[in-house]
């Protein structure tokens, strides 16, 4: 008989290296996580355009795009703690310059560089969590870290825009990456060269034997990954300014935004759970279903209840998804080269979606084409992962439902 199970890697299992792994991904995911409020405040106190806000968002989205695209060629080859701090050092100028200038075109210049630091922690974070043994844990520990920042984030932003205006949320995320600076020699420096292979186990013999997976299935799922993002990028940079357009007030929304936060909370220890019982694929198979009804819901009508069912439901299955979609990619492969690509697909996601549903504004279509785009690129990501699900029960049916 044959099993399929992952390598061992202690290194990266030292809850030390857990902790300085998850610490770096706050600089990496901080601006994206907190970007409808970061928009909403360049929006007041700035004045741009609802298309300029498209910009800006993409120049974030964009930064974080190419720096986790170049990590994840440099992850396998480079100190680990020199990508780290080349990233922090990154996230740490661009918030500065981003205070010294309200044109245009210097502010997407400086936002792109504070994202492209923000990629190259983000994917360096994600590929030292994917070494470790049991990756759905591990990200849920991650997700569930950083759903707890960024509820503080939706509680202190308002605080901090009504103080100092943009300017001090730019100066926010400056010196959040400071400390983060410290915690670095905690990373392992290097992959192992044995964590990219699947070992096959014959229980018959004792032997084992290396096996890869076909490489378009990961690359699938970063399609899907990006397919994703779409919705997130989209609903994510204009979900404040959709209800605000229909009369919601701007405390109600933060406050649904920092609950719907809270309560997301609780998606990542039932996705833990879920991945020990039912394995990745099918959870995160659910969660895309009800994902694509969620926006569906919203396109037909904006109030005050679809508002916040909208945003407590996407942020518990955004939490959720990325679990699961995280966990798949580490089960596939156990290096890391793929799990710092997800980065990639997320930004290149966010950093079009914006514009995209800019787009749909200008053209006067409303908001509910802007959630119809969403359902859309969740319907896309749904079907790439029922394929790959089927693909891995064919080829390797362990890792299909491993945990």
């Amino acid at each position: 008989m044959l099993n399929i199970v992952k390598r061992d890697t202690n290194r990266f299992d030292k809850p030390g290296a857990i902790a300085a792994a998850i610490i770096l991904g706050f600089a990496g995911t901080g601006v994206a996580m907190g970007l409808p409020l970061l928009v909403g405040s360049i929006a007041t106190s700035l004045h741009f355009t609802d298309l300029q806000l498209g910009w800006l968002a993409s120049s974030d989205m964009g930064g974080l795009f190419l720096g986790s695209v170049l990590t994840s060629f440099l992850v396998t080859r480079i100190n680990r703690r020199y990508l780290g701090a080349f990233g922090l050092f990154l996230v740490i100028l661009g918030n500065y310059a981003s205070t010294q200038s309200p044109e245009l075109l210097p502010l997407m210049f400086s936002r792109f560089c504070a994202g492209l630091g923000a990629g190259v922690c983000y994917a360096t974070c994600t590929a030292s969590l994917a070494g470790t043994y049991h990756a759905a844990r591990t990200f849920s520990i991650f997700l569930f870290v950083l759903v707890a920042m960024n509820a503080f984030i939706f509680y202190i932003f308002p605080i901090i825009d009504g103080k100092w205006g943009v300017n001090g949320l730019f100066m926010f995320y400056l010196l959040e990456a400071i400390p983060i600076l410290f915690i670095l020699p905690l990373m392992p420096k290097y992959c192992d060269e044995e964590t990219d292979k699947v070992v096959t186990i014959n229980e018959d013999s004792g032997t084992d034997t290396h096996q890869h997976v076909p490489s378009f299935l990961p690359r699938l799922c970063l399609i899907a990954v990006f397919s994703f993002y779409i919705l997130v990028g989209a609903y994510w940079a204009y979900i404040e300014r959709a209800g605000v357009a229909v009369g919601i007030s701007s405390y109600f929304i933060s406050g649904s935004l920092t609950w719907g936060q809270v309560f997301s909370l609780s998606g990542t220890a039932l996705a833990a759970w879920l991945a020990r019982r039912y394995g990745q694929s099918k959870p995160l198979i659910f969660a895309l279903c009800f994902m694509v009804g969620t926006m569906l819901v919203l396109a037909v009508s904006i109030d005050r209840t679809t508002l916040a069912f909208s945003i407590f439901s996407f942020s518990f299955f955004w939490i959720f998804i990325d679990v699961f979609q995280l966990g798949v990619l580490s089960n596939i492969d156990h290096s890391g080269h793929y799990a710092a690509l997800v980065p990639a697909s997320q930004g290149a996601a966010q950093a079009v979606a914006p514009t995209i549903a800019g787009m749909l504004l200008s053209y006067e279509l409303g908001y509910g084409a802007v959630m119809m785009l969403c359902a859309g690129a969740a319907a896309v990501a749904l079907i790439i992962y029922l394929f790959v699900y089927r693909e891995l029960l064919i080829l390797v049916p362990d890792i299909a439902d491993s945990d």
